[in-house]
């Protein structure tokens, strides 16, 4: 048994509490374990991991590698209301099945390193790369990890890639104006914000909550308006990048097939895992992530279905139904799709 405390909140609604690994390991958990947290009353199951690799709206006790502490929370949608606002709360934690989810944590445990020297490209580190499923058009939309928060190490190589790409707009999903401005940023990331052309829409990485969608959407609506090459960037470039980016190849045209590739490309610049090496982890990766997030897009309730859909259809039937016009969908996909700005295009 383990006594802890909720000491703040972070920015995606996951409670910070005042335990680390260090502490759970002393106490006798490891990853894998299956817990039981009593908090105001309740008990709540949750697995221990070292990232976040429960499905949206599961809980999970989280030492995530670049947090100072624990994080409990609600995977991608952050804690319920009844579980905000608990600063000083305490809980207990007790043993519910040792090695319960071992094989989960064993599965999809990845660690990478903030380090250059150990990628074979700056490129790879940097998670920068052109979109080229579907009908996208070549060179017009890339992704990346942060170009302005260097936390991680890679906002100067990310800033390089897109001038080198000659980018002119970009689709921030990680940022406030308030987080931005406070950002000792790169040279060409900076010309990018002051000139007007960083589109601010910041998400948590649940792409099924109506917050997430109707922030994208907005952002959608005014994109053709800014001009190309665009970036879609989080901090990382992974799921909340991920999600946005295969909603955009599907409605440009993009298959299934083509959609998981660019999706499990940013593992293999992370982490060096690939389909050829490492099927059960990318099979993983891919149901409890990717197959979220086009299930939900496509509206159906059975992942076997993925692989034949109509997704310009169906994505474009999601965006009629969620507020955007088909005028509106039209121009997002003409933006992503021909080589050359159409006239009347926004121009700096």
């Amino acid at each position: 048994m383990l006594e802890g405390k909720i000491v703040s909140y972070n920015e995606f609604g996951g409670a910070m509490v005042d335990l680390t690994a260090e502490d759970m390991t002393k106490a006798g958990f490891a990853l894998g374990d299956i817990l039981s947290i009593t908090i105001i009353g309740k008990e709540l199951v949750v697995p221990y991991y070292d990232g976040y690799y429960s499905r949206t709206g599961d809980y999970l006790f989280v030492a995530y590698p670049s947090y100072p502490s624990i994080c409990f929370t609600a995977n991608n949608i952050g804690l319920p209301e009844e579980l905000t606002g608990l600063e000083g709360q305490t809980f207990i934690i007790r043993m519910k099945e040792k090695g319960g989810k071992i094989d989960v944590q064993q599965a999809l445990s990845m660690k990478y390193t903030n380090i250059r020297e150990n990628y074979p490209s700056d490129e790879a580190f940097a998670n920068a790369r052109a979109v080229n499923a579907g009908n996208i058009a070549s060179g017009r939309l890339h992704r990346t990890s942060s170009p302005f928060c260097n936390d991680i190490n890679r906002a100067n190589y990310v800033s390089e890639y897109l001038e080198r790409q000659n980018v002119r707009t970009v689709l921030n999903l990680a940022d406030t104006e308030e987080m931005i401005q406070n950002y000792d940023m790169p040279s060409y990331s900076r010309t990018l914000w002051e000139s007007g052309h960083v589109i601010l829409c910041p998400l948590k990485a649940d792409p099924t909550a109506a917050d997430f969608n109707n922030r994208l959407i907005e952002a959608l609506k005014v994109l053709p308006s800014y001009p190309a090459p665009y970036v879609v960037h989080c901090m990382e470039g992974k799921d909340r990048t991920g999600y946005v980016c295969a909603l955009l190849e599907g409605l440009c045209g993009a298959t299934y097939e083509e959609m998981v590739a660019d999706y499990l490309k940013t593992y293999d610049n992370y982490y060096e895992i690939t389909p050829e090496k490492d099927p059960g982890v990318c099979n993983a990766l891919v149901s409890l992530r990717l197959n979220m997030c086009l299930t939900y897009y496509a509206g159906v309730d059975d992942e076997s279905l993925l692989q034949d859909l109509d997704y310009a259809k169906a994505f474009s039937n999601f965006l009629l139904s969620h507020g955007m016009s088909q005028q509106q969908i039209d121009a997002l996909v003409q933006a992503l799709t021909v080589s050359e700005l159409s006239a009347g295009c926004w121009q700096q």
